[in-house]
């Protein structure tokens, strides 16, 4: 009997959604017979192994024990982050540019059958994209009026000054029903993007310049460069924080 531990050595929500697809798979192509969750797997957020894990019909739960954990830095032709990965725990059900997957059925809200809404919170970098003008200027020349505005999460926040109204999720099961029923969904290029992935649900992801095209992972969504608005500061930030990356453990939430 094999059994296969997935240990997710990053704690963001699609750090995780990048996962997803690999219990079934396992199960499917008898790869393996049993899949766990290791509990040394980190978790920004507790919903996430909520929404992610516990609601998959593929896992046979969680374990103590220590597991695998694969995060390939580069792709070949012809397959995207999620195929990668798929490929690394030595696994192949012989498909190609894999979406994320959960199980949980969201429940529509009518309220925002008609409604735009963008997203401007962020936690991983994004592109070079200091603040939302770039975003707004978008939405100004593509004649997009944004009724909803999503509530400011932290710190990590690029938003417009146009937007009708301002919209709060109250847990991510909330946003997942917000997500598959809004009429048009835009963001940045994160874990709302790889979320609505896997729902399904095709959005607009905007990202900035230096953002690895491997994170653009998704067939369903439109990607829009923006290019970059850092300045001085901004830039010498970044190369602070790409130094400081090489001493500081991968798993580090």
């Amino acid at each position: 009997m094999k059994r296969l531990i997935i240990e997710i050595q990053k704690g963001g929500l699609g750090d995780h959604l990048f996962y997803s697809h690999l219990p079934r798979i396992a199960k499917e192509s008898g790869a393996f017979s049993e899949v766990y969750i290791s509990d040394h797997s980190i978790f920004r957020n507790e919903q996430n192994r909520q929404l992610i894990w516990e609601s998959n019909p593929y896992i046979n739960g969680f374990t103590s024990e220590r597991g695998i954990y694969h995060l390939p830095e580069t792709l070949e032709a012809g397959q995207n982050l999620l195929d990668h990965i798929m490929l690394a725990y030595g696994m192949d059900d012989g498909k190609r540019f894999h979406e994320p997957e959960v199980y949980y059925k969201p429940a529509q809200k009518k309220e925002l059958a008609d409604a735009v809404i963008y997203d401007p919170n962020y936690i991983s970098y994004t592109g070079d994209l200091a603040n939302g003008q770039p975003i707004e200027q978008w939405f100004t020349q593509n004649g997009e009026m944004v009724h909803y505005q999503m509530k400011q999460l932290n710190n990590r926040y690029l938003p417009i000054h146009t937007a009708l109204d301002t919209l709060a999720a109250e847990s991510l099961f909330d946003l997942c029903s917000i997500l598959v029923s809004a009429r048009q969904v835009y963001c940045l290029n994160t874990g709302t993007a790889t979320l609505a992935a896997a729902l399904g649900v095709p959005v607009t992801v905007f990202y900035g310049t230096g953002l690895e095209s491997r994170y653009r992972h998704s067939r369903l969504h439109r990607y829009v460069h923006l290019g970059s608005n850092y300045g001085p500061i901004d830039l010498a930030k970044k190369w602070v924080t790409v130094f400081l990356r090489k001493f500081i453990p991968m798993g580090t939430p």
